[in-house]
């Protein structure tokens, strides 16, 4: 088929910008092989050079939804040629705002389809999670869909090492961040650092960049042509800024090459959880998650790791679910014969790795709006492509209070994490006493207190 100026044949629709670049350059990577041309029209960049690019023959667009209705508005872009309509994250999609701009750009491609002699066209739903609410709205858009799944929809990673670091009200967050962020960062490891909101993202960059660790934000209020650049850097060998500050923007569909992702704000549902781990452990490698527990994170934090640790779907799990239902959390304090009770704890449960991957379709309802209809499919993936190794052993570690001064220079030991000790001097930074580490099996034995059993 011949390429023509401003007609495509598939459309491909992200969310962000940076998801955009991503998909345009595998675009690009197999138009060679593939003989096809694509280009890329996505908010935040110049739209005479965009206008350019589809006044030459075309086969593929790639762009964002807003961007992609103002050039077809503006007369750049038109439907006539479209057969193909892929939605990348579709979750998002629906969930995140962008539900009125893509049934604005589907109503032509539907009304072309219903007449007689109009052309038909498929389009494809590409997801890490869909949770029953979206499903329903897909269900509504596109009647007929066909739902193809894998058997790790909704499970947690399986090549990643998950933590649950439960903190008591006596102790400093930001501190509790710096001790185990610093022994990644020793290790050359990349670290993501995840926030709930603007301002925790803010506060975090602010404090890590007082104790002079390098940093780069991602986050809503970056410009987006900023935030591209902040993630060259940290994708970046140098190792300049091997530390990313971010929101949940960040946490979907990016391919980053991330050792470490840290949950300073626990999220307030499974969902936010799996993509946030969804960053590390990528393409079969190893990583580790580790997520900071408040007292009002506890429940929900306990229900995810029970469900993890029973390989059981993570769906729809919010800390709403559990308000008020008066259950005891069993992320519980463990107690050493001859010590103490300790003031932090990290628990993760044995997992068992799913080797299987399954395609399920669901039953197909049959369209009633005319003499066509377009065929749509929803492929849902997993956050990450699994590993085939073996079970991993979780471990749960304890933590001792943090004590601190401050106005003081100092070149005190700062972490002493598995025997090795790291010295950092500080002019104005907080001091802390070296912090003790007593690692607990889940189901097994305390050097110092036998026998400890999970509750």
């Amino acid at each position: 088929m011949v390429m023509k100026p401003r007609r495509p044949r598939a459309v491909i629709l992200c969310p962000t910008r940076e998801l955009c670049e991503q998909v345009f350059g595998v675009a690009k990577s197999i138009s060679h092989h593939a003989r096809f041309r694509s280009t890329m029209v996505s908010g935040g960049g110049r739209l005479r050079p965009q206008e350019d690019a589809l006044n030459s023959p075309i086969d593929m667009v790639v762009g964002t939804p807003g961007r992609v209705l103002q050039h077809i508005q503006e007369g750049n872009l038109v439907y006539g040629d479209i057969k193909y309509l892929v939605l990348d994250e579709a979750d998002t999609m629906f969930d995140r705002g962008f539900g009125p701009d893509i049934r604005k750009f589907l109503g032509p491609l539907k009304n072309r389809a219903q007449k007689a002699d109009g052309l038909d066209f498929q389009t494809v739903l590409v997801s890490a999670t869909m949770t029953n609410a979206v499903q329903k709205l897909v269900d509504e858009e596109f009647q007929g869909i066909e739902h193809l799944h894998t058997s790790t929809l909704h499970k947690k990673v399986a090549s990643a090492r998950h933590d649950f670091i439960k903190l008591s009200g006596s102790e400093n967050k930001l501190e509790a961040l710096l001790q185990v962020l610093e022994p990644g960062l020793a290790k050359g490891n990349r670290v993501m650092v995840f926030c709930n909101t603007l301002n925790s993202s803010r506060a975090v960059d602010h404090f890590l960049s007082e104790n002079q660790l390098a940093t780069v934000n991602y986050h809503g209020e970056v410009p987006a042509v900023e935030r591209v650049e902040n993630l060259k850097k940290f994708k970046s060998n140098d190792g300049d800024c091997p530390t990313l500050v971010c929101t949940d923007l960040a946490a979907r569909g990016l391919d980053l090459d991330v050792d470490h992702v840290i949950m300073f704000d626990f999220p307030l549902n499974s969902i936010d959880y799996l993509h946030r781990t969804g960053r590390t452990a990528r393409m079969g490698a190893k990583g580790k998650v580790t997520s900071l527990i408040t007292k009002k994170d506890l429940t929900l934090a306990n229900r995810v790791e029970e469900a993890m640790r029973k390989n059981e779907s993570l769906e729809s799990l919010t800390i709403n679910n559990f308000q008020g239902d008066g259950e005891r959390p069993k992320l519980q304090d463990h107690k050493a014969k001859g010590k103490l009770p300790v003031k932090v704890k990290v628990k993760v449960s044995d997992q068992k790795n799913n080797k299987s991957l399954s395609a399920a379709k669901s039953s197909t309802k049959k369209s009633t709006s005319g003499p066509k209809s377009s065929k749509v499919v929803a492929f849902s993936k997993s956050p990450t492509k699994r590993s085939s190794s073996g079970p991993k052993s979780d471990k749960a570690v304890d933590f001792s209070k943090v004590k601190k001064t401050t106005n003081k220079v100092s070149t005190k030991p700062l972490a002493k994490i598995g025997g090795s000790t790291r010295t950092v001097s500080q002019k104005t930074a907080v001091v802390k006493s070296p912090l003790k580490l007593n690692v607990v099996g889940f189901r097994g034995r305390s050097s110092a207190s036998g026998s400890v059993r999970a509750s």
